[in-house]
C-alpha cells in the first residue's frame, strides 16, 4: 500500500475529522504533540484505533542503541501498526539494523542532510522522514533535500518510503512531491488547507445564489 499523508497530530478529534475524510492514511506522533494535548501514547493509541486501523507513529527517546532497541520493542507492543520513530544518527541506524529484521516498522526521523537519509536507507529503515521547514531555518534549502533524497534512493534502489516532515504550508506539501517525496507529514491546519480556496466558496456561493433564483427558493 502507497501511504501518501499522515496526519501530524495527537489531538483525538482532529484526527477524527480528517480521518472521515477518506484520505489520511497514517498518523504521526512526537512527544511534542503528546505534550499538546497533556496525554500519554498508550490513552491516545487507544483512542484512534476505535475508528482508525492504520499505521500509527510514535518516538522512541532512548539515545543509545540498546536503550533504543528495548524502547521500541516496548511501543511496538501497545497497538497493531505502530511505527517506532528512531533519529536518523549513528546510535539510532544501529537500532535500526537490528529493528528492522526482528519486525519492528520504523521511520528514521529527524533528518536534516542526504547522508543521513542514505544511511537510513540502507539500514533498511522502511520509512524515513527529512524536514523542510526546519532545514529552511538554518539557512539552506530543504525541498533541495528531497531532490537529492530521490536521485539516491532510486540509483541504489532504496525502497523506504520518503516522508516529508517540518512542512510549513501547503505549497511545501505540493512541492515536496514535486521534488520527490513519496508522502506528506501535515498538521491539521496545514492538512486542511489541501482543500481551501477562497474562489471555491464564491463559486458555490454563486452557484447557491443562482439555483435559488431560478426555483424561487
Amino acid at each position: 500500500m502507497s501511504y501518501r499523508i499522515f496526519l501530524d497530530t495527537a489531538d483525538v478529534g482532529e484526527i477524527r475529522e480528517a480521518v472521515s475524510t477518506g484520505i489520511v492514511d497514517g498518523i504521526a506522533t512526537n512527544p511534542n504533540k503528546m505534550s499538546q494535548v497533556n496525554r500519554k501514547y498508550e490513552d491516545v493509541i487507544c483512542d484512534i484505533r476505535k475508528f482508525f486501523d492504520g499505521p500509527i507513529a510514535v518516538e522512541a527517546i532512548s539515545r543509545q542503541c540498546d536503550d533504543i532497541i528495548a524502547e521500541a520493542t516496548r511501543l511496538s507492543k501497545i497497538s497493531k501498526n505502530i511505527v517506532i520513530k528512531i533519529p536518523a544518527n549513528k546510535e539510532g541506524i544501529k537500532a535500526i539494523t537490528k529493528l528492522v529484521p526482528a519486525g519492528i516498522t520504523t521511520n528514521a526521523t529527524l533528518i536534516f542532510n542526504p547522508g543521513q537519509a542514505l544511511a537510513a536507507g540502507l539500514a533498511g529503515s522502511p520509512f524515513i522522514s527529512p524536514f523542510i521547514g526546519r532545514v529552511d531555518a538554518c539557512g539552506q534549502n530543504g525541498l533541495a533535500l528531497f531532490g537529492d533524497v530521490r536521485k539516491m534512493y532510486d540509483a541504489y534502489g532504496i525502497q523506504s518510503v520518503v516522508i516529508a516532515a517540518s512542512i510549513k504550508n501547503c505549497r511545501d506539501a505540493i512541492d515536496a512531491i514535486i521534488a520527490g517525496a513519496d508522502s506528506l507529514a501535515l498538521t491539521y491546519e496545514i492538512f486542511n488547507q489541501l482543500f481551501e480556496h477562497h474562489l471555491t466558496d464564491l463559486g458555490i456561493e454563486k452557484f447557491t445564489s443562482d439555483f435559488n433564483k431560478i426555483y424561487n427558493l
